[in-house]
C-alpha cells in the first residue's frame, strides 16, 4: 500500500511540475476583399488573421481586376486544393449581365476561368456572387435585378456542372426571400439553411431560415444590428461558433464583426482591424 501511495504521489508531482502546454493557435483565416469605388480600389486584396478574425494584415495586393478592369464583392473558396473567387464585374452604377470566377494556387496570381451569364431576361445588374458548398456540390448564389421593374433584386442559385468550375447550370430562384434583397450569404447548420441578406428597401441585414431546401420555404426571422450595413459573410470558428462580417457602407466602408453560437443571437458589432477592407469573405487558409 505504501508503495502504491508513493507511486501515485510521484505521478501527481510529475504532473504538477510539468510545464503548462501552450494553447492551440487559432486557425489562420484569410479575407478576400476590394477597397472601394475608385478604379484603383476595384481589385482583389487578400488579408490574413491569426487571432480568430478580429484583426487582419495584408497578405497580398494581387492587382487582379478581372476581364472588365473591375472586381468587387469577392467570395473566396478553397476547393480540391485550389483557391477560387467569384466576383462582381462592374461598379454598382454600371449595368452588368454576368459574374466571373478566377482561380489561384498561391493567393497572389489569379486567372479568370469563367464568366457566367445571369440567365435572367432583361438583366440590369448581377451582384455579389457567393459560393455555397454542400457535400461535393458547388453552388453560387447571385443577386440579379431586371430592367423591367424597380426594386426587384432577387437571389438565384447556379450549380457547377464540372469539377473545374467552368460550366454552370442556369439560375434557380430562391423562392420566399421576396424582392429587393441583395448580398445573400447562406450557411447550413444541422438540417436548417440560414440566409443572411440585405433588404435594399429598409437597409437592414435580415436573417431567414428554411428546412425545406436551398431554394424553397424561406421564413424571415427578423433584422440584425442597425441599418446601414451590407455584405454579410460568415465563417465558422475553431470553437464551433460563427463569426459574421458586415460592411458599414453608410460611413464610407469599414468591416464590423459579431459572433454567435446558434446563428440567432449575436453579440454586439465591433470594428474589425482590416484597413481598407470592404464587402468580402473569410475562410480558413
Amino acid at each position: 500500500m505504501k508503495r502504491l501511495l508513493a507511486l501515485v504521489l510521484a505521478g501527481l508531482l510529475a504532473v504538477l511540475a510539468a510545464p503548462p502546454q501552450p494553447a492551440a493557435a487559432a486557425t489562420t483565416l484569410i479575407y478576400a476583399t476590394f477597397k472601394g469605388d475608385a478604379a484603383a480600389d476595384e481589385e482583389l486584396w487578400i488579408y490574413q488573421s491569426t487571432n480568430g478574425g478580429t484583426s487582419y494584415s495584408v497578405l497580398a495586393d494581387t492587382n487582379f481586376h478581372g476581364p472588365t478592369g473591375v472586381l468587387r464583392d469577392p467570395s473566396i473558396m478553397k476547393y480540391n486544393g485550389i483557391y477560387y473567387i467569384a466576383y462582381t464585374v462592374q461598379s454598382w452604377t454600371t449595368n452588368s449581365t454576368y459574374f466571373s470566377i478566377a482561380s489561384s494556387s498561391n493567393l497572389t496570381s489569379w486567372t479568370n476561368i469563367a464568366s457566367i451569364p445571369s440567365g435572367i431576361a432583361s438583366t440590369a445588374y448581377t451582384w455579389a456572387p457567393e459560393f455555397y458548398v454542400e457535400g461535393s456540390t458547388v453552388k453560387i448564389i447571385t443577386n440579379v435585378a431586371a430592367s423591367t421593374c424597380s426594386a426587384c433584386f432577387r437571389p438565384y442559385v447556379y450549380t457547377a456542372q464540372n469539377t473545374s468550375l467552368t460550366s454552370w447550370s442556369g439560375p434557380s430562384q430562391m423562392w420566399g426571400l421576396g424582392t429587393n434583397h441583395i448580398d445573400t450569404f447562406v450557411v447550413k447548420s444541422g438540417s436548417t439553411w440560414h440566409a443572411f441578406v440585405k433588404d435594399e428597401t429598409g437597409k437592414y441585414i435580415e436573417h431567414w431560415t428554411t428546412t425545406a431546401s436551398l431554394t424553397t420555404g424561406w421564413i424571415n426571422r427578423g433584422t440584425l444590428f442597425a441599418s446601414g450595413y451590407e455584405g454579410p459573410a460568415l465563417v465558422k470558428l475553431d470553437n464551433g461558433s460563427w463569426r459574421i462580417y458586415v460592411d458599414k457602407y453608410s460611413t464610407g466602408g469599414n468591416i464590423y464583426t459579431a459572433t454567435s453560437t446558434d446563428l440567432f443571437t449575436w453579440t454586439s458589432l465591433s470594428a474589425a482591424t482590416c484597413a481598407g477592407c470592404r464587402h468580402g469573405t473569410a475562410i480558413p487558409k
